[in-house]
């Protein structure tokens, strides 16, 4: 998964430097599409526990992203509401992650608790009369 996820970030990082011809404000849906599997990834990466900290890293990378188009690219090519449209993808990425994640989870667990059912009386170590009384002398 961490192979898979360096892989579309290295692609998203280059993607974010290519001009597109004819961008005149067309490419919002991108920008929230490319950053749904970036909360997918993180969360994965994280853990569901720690979902906060896969959307606190996505947006983190969306600023990175937006700060370095200011940095490389022609003015007027970097916009603050590309920053709000990636963490908006980011956080459809990591509830998509999280539900999915509690879903697995709630689906394993009538699995196990019928694996661990309360056993039968009669086999039951705590109803046995051994367990609960001395043993009786049957030598006599």
């Amino acid at each position: 998964m961490a192979a898979a996820a360096a892989l579309y970030f290295a692609a998203l990082a280059s993607l974010a430097f290519v001009i597109a011809p004819g961008s005149d404000g067309r490419f919002w849906l991108w920008t929230t599409v490319a950053f749904i599997p970036v909360g997918v990834f993180l969360v994965g990466m994280f853990g569901r526990r720690r979902w906060w900290a896969a959307l606190a890293f996505s947006i983190v990378a969306a600023a990175w992203l937006e700060a370095a188009q200011t940095v490389w690219m022609p003015a007027g090519y970097a916009a603050v509401v590309d920053i709000l449209l990636a963490s908006i993808g980011a956080a459809i990425g990591v509830s998509v992650a999280v539900a999915v994640a509690v879903w697995r989870e709630h689906s394993e667990r009538p699995a196990a608790r019928t694996a661990h059912a309360a056993p039968n009386l009669a086999t039951s170590r705590r109803a046995s009369a051994s367990n609960s009384a001395a043993p009786l002398n049957l030598d006599r």
